[in-house]
C-alpha cells in the first residue's frame, strides 16, 4: 500500500494593529533557474492566479516538502492572486489548494479589481512621469482613498476583502495587505519595480512594500502613512521611502531574503506632516515646528511660507486655507507667497480638504463636519 505524504500549509491571521499574511520570498530567488521548479512554479501561478483548486508538479524531481517554497515565491511575486488560504502537497505529484472564497467570486473580484487599475492609472499617471512621481502618485492615492479597516481590528471581525487588494481598491478600507497588495499592483504595472515585504512592527505581522528607483531600492509603508482613524484629505510622509536603517527602527523582517536599501536621497519627504503639489513647489507642514514651507522639486529648496503653525491645510487656485495653531487653530487663508493672511471663523478648524470648490473641514471640539464654499 502506497503512502501518500501530505504537507499541510496554512495561513494563521493574526490580528494587529497592522495585520498581514502574505508570504515573503527572497528577491534572488525571483526567477526560478531549475526547469522542473520553474514548470511546477508556472503551473502553481497559473492556477493561483486562476482560483483552480488543484495543479500538478514532478515528484520523482521536485520534493513535496518543498511545495511550499515555490508557492510563497508565487504569491510573493504575483499580486493578483487573492483569496488563497493554503494547500495540500502529496508525494505523488499533486497539489491542491484552498480559498477563502468561491472561484466564481474570486474571479468577479478580480476582474473589478484589474478594471479600478486601470482607471487608476489612467487619472493618476502621465505619460513621462518619472518613476518617483509614479510611486509618489500612487502612494497619495492610497492613502487618500482607502481608510484602515480600524473599526474590525478592534472588534476582531476583519472581513477576507480588507486583505486584498478588493478591499482597498473596490471597498475603500483595507488593512496592510490590501494596501500592499494594491501598491504591487499598480506600480509593477506602470513599470516600477515593487516587491511585497513581510515582518513585524508594533509586535504584530505586517506587511509593506520596497520600490526600486533610479537603481536604488527603498522602503514605503503606505499602511503607516494613513492616519488612523481616518482623516479625509491628510497623506503623512514618514514612511516613504525609507531605507533599511531607518524603517529597522520600528520594523523588523528578515533581512536576507530582500534588497538592502541604503539611499537617503529622499529623506527630506520625511519632515513633511501634509503636503501638498503645486506648480512644481512641494507645500508642506512641518513635523518638527507645524510652520508652513514650500520647496521647490528640482532645486530641493526650502522656503519658509509664513510663521504661523499650520499642521492641517489645503490649496485651492493661489490661496492656502489652514488651520492657524497659532491661534487657537482658527481657520486663516493665506497667498502662496504669505502675503494677504485673512481669518475666516473663530472654530478650531482641522483635517480639512477641498473638493469640487467646496473646503471641507472638522470642528475640534464638536467633531461636526463643515464646509465652506470658496
Amino acid at each position: 500500500m502506497n503512502h501518500i505524504f501530505k504537507l499541510l500549509i496554512a495561513i494563521v491571521l493574526l490580528l494587529s494593529i497592522t495585520p498581514m499574511h502574505v508570504f515573503a520570498a527572497s528577491p534572488s530567488s525571483m526567477t526560478i533557474t531549475k526547469s522542473e521548479e520553474q514548470t511546477a512554479y508556472d503551473n502553481i501561478v497559473k492556477s493561483l492566479l486562476n482560483a483552480e483548486t488543484n495543479t500538478t508538479f514532478n515528484a520523482s524531481k521536485i520534493s513535496y516538502k518543498d511545495i511550499g517554497k515555490i508557492v510563497n515565491q508565487a504569491l510573493a511575486n504575483n499580486p493578483s492572486i487573492s483569496y488563497y488560504n493554503g494547500l495540500t502537497a502529496s508525494s505523488n505529484g499533486t497539489i491542491n489548494f484552498k480559498y477563502k472564497a468561491d472561484r466564481k467570486v474570486i474571479l468577479e473580484k478580480n476582474k473589478k479589481v484589474n478594471l479600478e487599475v486601470d482607471r487608476i492609472i489612467k487619472e493618476n499617471i502621465r505619460k513621462g512621469m518619472s518613476d518617483l512621481e509614479k510611486v509618489k502618485s500612487i502612494h497619495d492615492y492610497l492613502v487618500l482613498s482607502v481608510a484602515y479597516d480600524y473599526d474590525n481590528f478592534l472588534k476582531n471581525n476583519v472581513s477576507n476583502d480588507s486583505y486584498e487588494a478588493y478591499g482597498a481598491l473596490i471597498n475603500e478600507i483595507a488593512v496592510c495587505d490590501g494596501y500592499t497588495k494594491s501598491m504591487a499592483l499598480i506600480l509593477n504595472k506602470v513599470g516600477v519595480q515593487t516587491i511585497q515585504v513581510t515582518g513585524i512592527a508594533n509586535g504584530g505581522n505586517h506587511s509593506w512594500n520596497m520600490v526600486k528607483i533610479d537603481g536604488q531600492y527603498y522602503h514605503v509603508d503606505t499602511t503607516w502613512d494613513d492616519p488612523v482613524p481616518n482623516k479625509p484629505g491628510s497623506v503623512h510622509y514618514n514612511y516613504f521611502l525609507k531605507n533599511t536603517k531607518q524603517l529597522k527602527v520600528d520594523h523588523q523582517w528578515e533581512e536576507t531574503a530582500y534588497p538592502v536599501a541604503t539611499s537617503s536621497k529622499f529623506n527630506y519627504f520625511h519632515n513633511m506632516n501634509n503636503m501638498v503639489e503645486k506648480d512644481g513647489m512641494y507645500y508642506y507642514s512641518d513635523s518638527k515646528d507645524n510652520l508652513l514651507y514650500k520647496m521647490d522639486k528640482k532645486k530641493l529648496k526650502k522656503t519658509k511660507v509664513l510663521g504661523d503653525k499650520a499642521p492641517y491645510f489645503a490649496i485651492q487656485g493661489q490661496w492656502i486655507y489652514y488651520s492657524n495653531y497659532s491661534n487657537g487653530g482658527y481657520l486663516y487663508k493665506v497667498k502662496l507667497n504669505g502675503k494677504e493672511k485673512k481669518q475666516i471663523n473663530s472654530i478650531h478648524s482641522e483635517v480639512m480638504f477641498i473638493k469640487e470648490n467646496i473646503l471641507y473641514f472638522q470642528n475640534t471640539k464638536t467633531k461636526k463636519n463643515l464646509k465652506l464654499v470658496l
